[in-house]
């Protein structure tokens, strides 16, 4: 009986070990990687940095309300090359991570340039500023400027696909 009672415990304590050890393990090595995935999202760390980085958020946090601070990003695609559109290109290892910004109706932004990427990026501006834009309407399941009333100064992505129209203030 004894030899039961001390395997009954040994089978609870590494059930009750695995259980508080392994989300542990996962979540901490989650935080240290520093690469999203594709739909996942992510927020800027300092526009007055000289490079691009970020940190990740949950989606549902990534500037999905009107307040929207011009620093939230989602990943489109991780590949050689971007697929079609006007995505933030950032290089990660071997491959491109292509970041589509998350643009809200209203909101004004501006062209800024960093180190690490291949364009200049849109950040929330002051619609005084020149050559500052404001977003006008967003088009979701659609890649197309020409549906814009301005398509020149406009925005398209093709995974996910979503246009973003544009309108100088």
């Amino acid at each position: 009986m004894q030899k039961f009672e001390s395997r009954y415990y040994g089978v609870i304590a590494t059930a009750c070990a695995l259980v508080i050890i392994v989300p542990i393990v996962y979540f901490v090595a989650r935080d240290l990687a520093p690469n999203p995935l594709v739909g996942e999202c992510v927020k800027q760390v300092r526009h007055d940095a000289a490079d691009l980085t970020f940190e990740e958020v949950a989606c549902s946090a990534a500037g999905r309300s009107s307040r929207s601070t011009g620093r939230e990003f989602e990943v489109g695609a991780i590949e050689k090359t971007c697929p079609p559109g006007d995505y933030t290109a950032v290089p990660r290892d071997d491959e491109m991570t292509c970041y589509l910004p998350t643009l809200h109706v209203g909101v004004c932004f501006k062209s800024q340039q960093f180190r690490n990427t291949d364009k200049a990026v849109l950040v929330r501006g002051d619609c005084d500023h020149p050559g500052a834009v404001r977003v006008e309407e967003n088009l979701l399941d659609v890649s197309d400027k020409s549906k814009c009333k301005n398509p020149e100064i406009s925005l398209s992505f093709s995974q996910p696909a979503r246009t973003v129209c544009m309108k100088k203030p």
